[in-house]
């Protein structure tokens, strides 16, 4: 098991009085002796020199210092002082443990930060990356720079929390102005690469050459390495995300896609989910299947926009119109279980029926299958023949026009809404009505005419059905 020094040490003052710290651990304090230790260890206001740290941490460890116990144990684990002694090392791992978690619960931030590091390697505990990070935030919200650092890693690696650059960022800023040189490699390389951030490599320099002349002789070689490396080989600029924003902004669907990819992964830019949301949406409303299926499972977990499973099932129902084969089957789950829509198993039915012919994937055909074998155990034989006669009929949209005509009627474009209930009169002719009676609703021209043609042809039950669809809809707003 590896376990990096820089996640086993602590940051603090570096203006304490040595000699008056000294005295007191000469004298046998050991609050002085394990503040020595980590002063030793971490080069706060003196060299680094890790048998002297090891030489007070025992000291302190002796009496029972739960901190102290776990400084000697990594410096043993790891065999900075010149000599690895891992199977002692656990032991005292372990006997720190229970003084740190009293520790812990009284407040203290230092043995947060330590104990958080157990659970997050599964030593002395059961390990819990979840716990860690609370451990961890705890610590970090009462300054500790060391902890900033470690919830700041639990971001960037989504270990405990979900992923989120932008928020590791913050935490690396407070840790890296406070001076820990961890905190600001890792903060200038945020910065040089535009992870969570816009890209800005001289700032990011800036970080790298604060951490170069640290005391601490690890930090710095890792700094003056970057730094070597950077300026033989200097970083290439990111995209123009100003650029990729005003295309979006004109309607281009390449660049909502792109911008809404880039807010939710905090590529180039801080992650927003709310931006999230506002290209996701736009881009649908221009016929991106892709789109409305992950907008639409946005608003069913409630992430970054509030809840709406009503809302959520239309972008899937869209979605699935506009040929994606995981929002059809989302639809047909939703449509059968009546989660945001009203149960309905003739139309569950249908779109799974879509959905399979649509997947070449053997396990996706099994899975598929025996959903639909759920479905099918409630339906009469005639809806199931029906289901099978109605879905031999539908047709992927397949080009950028249709796609977008069709996602535009949603949104309320009467004209769109004339154009797609003639395309589908003959395949869909009910949801023809609906479509053409809201573009007759808008004062389409010719949608009055048509309504009567296709009225002709519809039973009294299918007009009545088509009506009530018109009177519920509600076109799809930003």
């Amino acid at each position: 098991m590896f376990i990096y020094v820089g996640s086993l040490l602590m940051t603090g003052s570096s203006s304490a009085d040595l000699k008056g710290i000294l005295l007191k651990a000469e004298n046998g304090d050991k609050g002085a002796q394990y503040r020595l230790a980590e002063m030793y260890a971490e080069a706060q206001g003196v060299d680094q020199d890790y048998l002297k740290a090891s030489q007070w941490a025992r000291k302190a460890a002796d009496q029972g210092d739960a901190k102290a116990q776990y400084r000697l144990a990594s410096i043993m684990y790891l065999g900075v002082d010149g000599q690895r002694r891992q199977p002692e090392a656990l032991k005292l791992f372990l006997r720190s443990v229970a003084g740190l978690k009293v520790l812990a619960k009284e407040g203290d931030a230092d043995a947060q930060s330590k104990l958080g590091i157990l659970y997050a390697r599964g030593i002395g505990v059961q390990k819990d990356l979840k716990q860690a990070a609370q451990l961890f935030e705890k610590s970090a919200k009462a300054g500790y720079a060391k902890a900033q650092t470690d919830l700041a890693g639990a971001y960037l690696m989504g270990r405990g929390v979900i992923r989120n650059p932008t928020t590791a960022g913050y935490w690396f800023e407070k840790a890296a102005k406070a001076g820990y040189g961890e905190a600001q490699i890792q903060l200038g390389l945020l910065h040089i690469q535009g992870i969570g951030c816009r890209q800005n490599v001289d700032s990011g320099l800036d970080w790298l050459k604060k951490a170069e002349v640290q005391r601490h002789p690890d930090y710095a070689k890792r700094a003056r390495g970057l730094l070597s490396r950077l300026k033989s080989s200097p970083p290439k600029k990111g995209q123009d995300i100003s650029v990729l924003e005003e295309q979006a902004q004109k309607g281009q669907l390449k660049a909502q896609l792109e911008l809404a990819q880039r807010y939710e992964i905090g590529a180039g830019v801080k992650v927003d989910l709310s931006a999230v949301v506002e290209w996701l949406d736009a881009a649908t409303g221009q016929g991106s299947a892709n789109a409305g299926h992950r907008l639409g499972g946005m608003l069913m977990m409630g992430r970054g926009i509030e809840k709406n499973t009503r809302r959520a099932v239309r972008y899937w129902n869209l979605a699935a119109r506009l040929g994606h084969g995981g929002a059809q089957v989302d639809y047909a789950v939703a449509s059968a279980k009546g989660d945001g829509v009203s149960k309905n198993l003739t139309e569950a039915y249908y779109w799974m029926l879509i959905a399979r012919r649509g997947t070449a994937s053997e396990k996706q055909q099994k899975n598929l299958k025996a959903l639909q074998g759920l479905i099918t155990s409630d339906l009469k034989p005639d809806q199931i023949l029906d289901g099978l006669k109605r879905s031999r009929k539908w047709k992927n949209p397949e080009s950028p026009e249709v796609r977008a005509q069709i996602a535009s009627a949603e949104y309320g474009d009467t004209k769109a809404q004339f154009a797609y209930g003639l395309a589908i009169k003959e395949s869909q002719p009910i949801e023809a009505l609906k479509w053409l009676r809201l573009a007759e609703r808008g004062k389409v021209k010719d949608a009055a005419e048509q309504v009567g043609k296709l009225v002709g042809k519809l039973d009294k039950e299918q007009v009545e059905r088509a009506k009530r669809m018109v009177e519920r809809f509600k076109p799809l707003a930003p």
